[in-house]
């Protein structure tokens, strides 16, 4: 291959500016110059694809990104903070999001650190009290004690601060611990009851006083060590960067001197990154408080004296006291916790109940309950069954406000109280609405029921398919064998024979008994009596012949003493058998037009509906 430089216009164009200048040229010429680019320009190809493979490679981007990512990070937080302005929101919102979902993990990461801190400061806190205690208690009944409130009341001091005058040797009120070249207060701490002033004032103030005495005595060589202001010392103990002032009550002695040497020796290898560091962030120096807590130091005067057996009984007796009263406050807690439970529960099982409802249920203050229930006229009073749960009415007040529940029991026992069921009668109330009626009752019953059980809430439907009335089955069974009795009579004759003569005072003795039933079922019954005859014989002959027939049925029903309404028809010879026809008698057939069966009489019942039954006839049908 020959290095000598390829063409400007193959070196510098690109390959779409190339193929557009020569839109002429045949394909073979596209491609010899395709190949002309691959023998010139292959490596720098093969670079430039798998330059693009690295970019469009997410994968392989984040790989490589990741050797660098540490030195960058580092590189630009030395530049500026411009890294933590960035960074400041998103790790606040994980640091919330994650304490939001896993409270409990915080806890257990920050137990091992703040529980014995807490643990010393609740010790420390009580030890004083009890030395405090101790002194009050000691000198309260004797003839010092009796001056010492004589004192108290001529002064307007209260007697623990007299006490604390006549025996306190020293102590320690405050620590101010200060960077040494800003002046700034990295940290603060005081002893209870102390009266103190702005931190960051007293720090400037006693910056000032050391530069001005360094300047104008000791030639900026020495650094002041001590101030003494009346009944208060200010020890001031000095590090290569910071130092520590503190502030005490009475006579120091020597010992404190040296701890306090020690403390900023100690204070000053440990934190010495961040002091060297300091750029006005006093949060990294919060962990300071509890090395400065320790430097708190008391002393009385006799610490070392006897004290009488009563004062070294009274922590007892308080501790003692202090115990019963938290045993009392915790039993009383937890049975409060019990009967709230107890009550929550009864509330809710009342509520359960049919036809109730709770409402409301709140506690107030005073352990008090305002409840609050619906209740339905036929269900049970919650009163009673609060009662029965052995809840005392003196910790509630109840509200019942009256509704309607259409609860399947509520339904039935108002269905129950409205219609008064007969013995043999069962009554089911579906979910859908639906009230069903099982057994045998009277039908008068039965169409009351229907009408009284739609009126009432609750009831959607009613369904009397399996309740039956016994004189209704025996009604239609009478009316079945009047309309299928069939009496046959002799050729020209209105008086059956005697065979079919029993027929007919069957029929009607049968008639007799469906008025009787009927009018016990407040129906009203009517007959109609057709006659026939067979086609022997003149028209007008055989109507008449007919029309006696039917009057021989009416007067053998009204010998009896029915009074059923008649209407009566004499067909003649209209409906006798056709030629070619058959006419039924019973199972026989014939095509004889003379036969017996065409000289009949036919019954048919009805059954007239009054106001009263609506539905009747249809419940026999």
């Amino acid at each position: 291959m020959s290095d000598k430089a390829p063409p400007a216009s193959l070196r510098d164009e690109p390959e779409d500016t190339a193929v557009q200048e020569s839109p002429g040229l045949p394909d073979d010429g596209d491609a010899a110059l395709q190949k002309l680019r691959e023998l010139l320009f292959s490596r720098e190809m093969e670079l430039l694809r798998a330059l693009e493979k690295r970019l469009d490679d997410p994968v392989q981007h984040a790989r490589e990104t990741s050797e660098v990512i540490a030195e960058a990070v580092l590189l630009r937080a030395q530049k500026d903070n411009m890294l933590y302005s960035a960074f400041e929101p998103i790790t606040d919102k994980l640091f919330r999001d994650a304490l939001r979902k896993s409270p409990m993990d915080f806890v257990n990461a920050l137990f091992p650190i703040m529980g014995p801190a807490i643990r010393r400061s609740i010790a420390e806190t009580f030890r004083s009290m009890l030395e405090s205690f101790h002194k009050t208690m000691e000198h309260a009944f004797s003839w010092k004690g009796l001056r010492w409130r004589l004192l108290a009341w001529r002064t307007g001091m209260s007697f623990s601060e007299i006490v604390m005058l006549h025996t306190l040797l020293y102590r320690v009120e405050q620590i101010f611990f200060i960077h040494a070249e800003t002046g700034l207060v990295l940290s603060h701490v005081f002893n209870k009851g102390v009266a103190t002033q702005d931190a960051d004032m007293v720090s400037a103030m006693l910056t000032a006083i050391q530069d001005f005495a360094r300047d104008c005595f000791a030639g900026g060589r020495s650094t002041l060590d001590s101030l003494q202001m009346g009944e208060f010392t200010v020890l001031m103990e000095r590090g290569s960067s910071a130092y520590l002032a503190c502030v005490a009550r009475g006579t120091v002695p020597l010992e404190f001197r040296e701890k306090l040497r020690n403390a900023m020796a100690v204070m000053q290898a440990k934190y010495v990154d961040d002091l060297g560091s300091f750029a006005g962030d006093v949060g990294k120096f919060a962990a300071v408080r509890w090395d400065l807590e320790e430097l708190l130091d008391v002393r009385y005067a006799d610490e070392n004296a006897p004290l009488p057996s009563w004062v070294k009984l009274a922590p007892v007796a308080a501790l003692l006291w202090l115990f019963l009263g938290v045993c009392y406050l915790w039993n009383d807690s937890r049975q409060q916790d019990i009967d709230r439970q107890h009550m929550e529960k009864s509330l809710d099982h009342v509520g359960k109940e049919p036809g109730i409802l709770l409402v409301e249920a709140r506690r107030d203050g005073t352990m008090h309950w305002d409840v609050i229930y619906q209740k339905d006229r036929l269900a049970q009073d919650p009163k009673s069954l609060l009662d029965a749960m052995g809840i005392n009415p003196e910790t509630y007040t109840l509200l019942v406000i009256p509704y309607v529940s259409y609860a399947a029991d509520m339904v039935t026992k108002r269905v129950k109280e409205r219609i008064k069921q007969p013995e043999n009668v069962t009554m089911d109330f579906d979910a859908d609405g639906t009230l069903r009626l099982r057994g045998e009752a009277p039908m008068s019953w039965i169409l009351q029921a229907r009408q009284e059980a739609l009126s009432l809430p609750g009831v959607e439907k009613i369904d009397t398919s399996e309740l039956t009335d016994p004189r209704v089955e025996e009604l239609k069974r009478m009316i079945a064998l009047v309309e299928t009795t069939v009496v046959e009579f002799p050729l020209g004759k209105d008086q059956p024979v005697a065979e079919e003569a029993d027929k007919l005072t069957k029929a009607v003795d049968t008639l007799v008994a469906i008025e009787k039933l009927a009018g016990g079922m407040n129906m009203a019954i009517s007959l109609t009596v057709f006659g026939h005859t067979d086609a022997t014989g003149n028209s007008n002959r055989n109507y008449e012949i007919s029309r006696g027939r039917t009057r021989t049925v009416a007067a053998m029903l009204y010998a009896r003493g029915a009074s059923i309404p008649l209407a009566m028809y004499g067909m003649g010879a209209e409906h006798a058998a056709k030629d070619g026809a058959s006419a039924d008698v019973g199972e026989r057939k014939t095509s004889d037009t003379n036969v017996p069966s065409s000289r009949k009489v036919e019954l048919r019942v009805h059954l007239t509906q009054l106001p009263s039954d609506t539905g009747m006839l249809n419940i026999l049908k």
